[in-house]
């Protein structure tokens, strides 16, 4: 019980990144049960790429933003 709190805090603030950083958020079912967290950077030539995920159950919250490299954010 205490996992399933910790992961919805930890929901709660990758919303609150995503708010901030005006990021997509997409919530989706997925088959199957499935706990945990993710955090993914994927750096290409002009632009990074972040992606926060965080599973609780059978929801998935996924929160994906770009940076390009002259520092601007799209």
């Amino acid at each position: 019980m205490i996992a399933i709190g910790i992961l919805l805090v930890i929901a709660l603030s990758f919303l609150i990144i995503g708010q901030i950083k005006r990021a997509d958020i997409i919530l989706s079912p997925i088959m199957g049960i499935m706990f945990g967290f993710l955090y993914h950077k994927e750096q290409y030539e002009d632009e990074d790429e972040y992606t926060l995920q965080c599973l609780i159950g059978i929801i998935s919250i996924n929160v994906i933003w770009i940076n390009q490299l002259n520092g601007s954010e799209k």
